[in-house]
Order: structure tokens, then C-alpha cells, then sequence
């Protein structure tokens, strides 16, 4: 399963959101999630955790180059996505794209043409603010779900996404799930599904706390109300980070993804089965 995260306009909190998600995704014995930074403008979890000089998307591209990414189906194809992957501090594994424009595209361009490394598990494609006929834009034709980030509170922004309706909708007719997760509250659910002809998926809080915590930074409770909610949600599970506003609203993101591609699917499966 592909799950895409982007922006059409400059929305921010694109990585945030997809680090989150990737964080707080159901795992089990046969998922684990791997967080890939494919932004072709240059990517930020690299400093944020230190992984400069690190395995990343830079080797996995030239890997991909140099072989067949699939040599085995997709548990092979899985294989190679995680070799390249460095682990997170709370066990998340990503790919950090290169900093900088000039590195990125070139590796993210190499990505979109062996995409099939991506497939096998669940992976979380950070892909940045997304162009027309840019690399980026032909994963999220890849991907089983969009997650498009929209600034709720910015009437130009939201605007815009209404001007690429059909660029939602030929993603929806290609099978993938498409829905907003909306930063700000200026305007109703209701009115930007009604002026973009998507569905909100998520309304992101405004949490620096858990923000820092997905940049790798000191997330410590500092609020008495954070303090409260830590320790509530802790006591039940010591590892628990969704006391957290912001990974509270990743996770009911992920299961609402998690739920609408498994309905998908059940019903691909069923056309597929009455046609034949």
C-alpha cells in the first residue's frame, strides 16, 4: 500500500504529517511502515534526525539503477526498501531525501521510474508540493491513497485546490483514495469540501509539541493540560505518544486511510470476480 503526501500549493506541514502518520500507522507482523522522503525540492528529515551521510533515498536510487528493484516480487522489492532505510528514534524506518533542489530531483526522478520498490508493505511517500509533470506527480498516480495538506484558514490556497478538481478526480478514477487534511479553522468542512469537491479528511491541531517531537526534538509535556494528558494516556500504554494532539489526528487519519483502501480493494476484488 502506497499512501501519498503532498501539497498542491505550498501547503506547510507536509513532512509533519506524513512523519506522523507513518509513526502512528496499525503496525503488525507483516507492516511495518517505511516513511520515504520523495520531495524533488529538497528534504528536511535528514537534519532533523541527523541522518546526513546516511543510507537514504540518494543509495536506494542508485541501487534501483543498478538492478532490478523486484527480483523477487514485492517481499524483495520490500527487502531493498528497508536496506536503505535508517531507523528513527521510536523505531520508525525512512528514506531522507538530499537537502538541497539539484540532488533531490534527480534521485526522486530515479524513484519514479522503479517505483515498484515502493510496493510490498505500507509506505508513506512525502512528496512535498507536487507540479504538473514532475516526477512527483506520477507516484501520486502510483499511490492507493492522497492525503492532500490544504492551510484551512487561506481562501487563495484553498482556491487553487478547487482549480485542480480534475487532477483529484482522475486520481480517484484511477482507484486511489483522495482527501484533505486541513491546517486551520477559518473555514467550515463543509465549505472547502464544497468549493474543492473533496472530502476533509483530518483537521491538522496546532501542536508544537508534537511537532518537535516528530523533528527529534525535546517533546517533554510542559503545559499543566499536557502534563494531564501524558500521564493519562501513558498510564494505559508507557509507549502511547497520541496524548499529543497532533498524533492523535495522524492516527485518526491512518485508520481512516487504513479503512477506505481495504474497501477498495474488497471491492475491486468483487468486480473482478462477478466479471470473470
Amino acid at each position: 500500500m502506497i499512501i501519498a503526501v503532498c501539497s498542491f500549493s505550498g501547503a506547510p506541514g507536509v513532512t509533519t504529517l506524513a512523519t506522523a502518520l507513518a509513526a502512528v500507522w496499525p503496525t503488525g507482523p507483516l507492516t511495518v511502515p517505511v516513511l520515504v522522503e520523495a520531495d524533488a525540492s529538497g528534504g528536511d528529515l535528514a537534519v532533523w534526525h541527523r541522518l546526513v551521510g546516511r543510507p537514504g533515498l540518494v543509495s536506494l536510487a542508485a541501487s534501483v539503477r543498478a538492478s532490478d528493484p523486484n527480483p523477487d516480487g514485492e517481499q524483495g522489492a520490500r527487502r531493498a526498501l528497508l536496506a536503505h532505510a535508517a531507523e528513527l528514534p521510536g523505531g520508525l524506518r525512512a528514506l531522507a531525501a538530499p537537502t538541497t533542489a539539484h540532488e533531490a530531483s534527480a534521485v526522486v526522478t530515479a524513484l519514479a521510474h522503479r517505483a515498484r520498490v515502493l510496493r510490498g508493505g505500507l509506505t508513506v511517500l512525502d512528496l512535498g508540493r507536487v507540479a504538473p509533470g514532475s516526477a512527483g506527480a506520477h507516484l501520486l498516480t502510483l499511490s492507493d491513497a492522497v492525503v492532500l495538506t490544504v492551510a484551512g484558514d487561506d481562501a487563495a490556497q484553498i482556491h487553487r485546490v478547487s482549480r485542480c478538481r480534475d487532477v483529484l478526480e482522475s486520481l480517484a478514477g484511477k482507484g486511489a483514495a483522495v482527501g484533505l487534511a486541513v491546517h486551520g479553522s477559518r473555514f467550515s468542512t463543509s465549505e472547502i469540501t464544497a468549493q474543492t469537491g473533496c472530502r476533509v479528511w483530518a483537521q491538522l491541531p496546532h501542536d508544537p509539541t508534537g511537532a518537535a517531537f516528530l523533528r527529534g526534538e525535546d517533546s517533554r509535556p510542559r503545559s499543566l493540560r499536557e502534563r494531564v494528558a501524558a500521564w493519562s494516556h501513558t498510564r494505559h500504554n508507557p509507549d502511547g505518544v497520541e496524548w499529543m494532539p497532533l498524533l492523535a489526528a495522524a492516527r485518526g487519519l491512518a485508520d481512516r486511510v487504513d479503512d477506505l483502501v481495504d474497501a477498495a480493494a474488497t471491492l475491486r476484488r468483487f468486480e473482478e470476480a462477478f466479471a470473470a
